[in-house]
């Protein structure tokens, strides 16, 4: 009787181990994480290392988000000369954050150059 139950648990952790298999085949389609959060922008159109990253990345996507309504909120009241130099700023700002990209830590880069730009507007 012992053996059976024995047998049993071992089945029981095989079930397991295959609906973790299974579910884990649904999470990562194509061997590769996707973020749950989608930037402001289309992943499908992403250029470069840094926007790969922030659309697998949750905390990105979600900063990445997070700046897109704060620059919208700051261009609608920003005069026409402010906007400008918003649009230049921002511009200045996507350069540098895309060379996070050669950055010793990629990611962290990123989040730090989203905090610091966020911070400034």
């Amino acid at each position: 009787m012992r053996n059976n139950r024995h047998h049993k648990r071992g089945s029981d952790r095989a079930s397991r181990l295959g609906a973790a298999v299974f579910v884990a085949t649904l999470l990562f389609p194509l061997g590769g994480w996707t973020a749950a959060i989608k930037p402001s922008f289309d992943c499908d159109q992403a250029h470069g290392d840094v926007e790969n990253l922030i659309c697998s990345d949750d905390e990105l996507a979600q900063l990445d988000l997070k700046l897109a309504k704060t620059m919208a909120t700051a261009l609608a009241k920003a005069s026409a000369v402010d906007v400008s130099g918003l649009k230049n700023e921002e511009r200045d700002w996507r350069r540098k954050r895309n060379g996070c990209a050669k950055a010793s830590d990629p990611r962290q880069c990123t989040v730090n150059a989203y905090q610091n730009f966020l911070g400034r507007l």
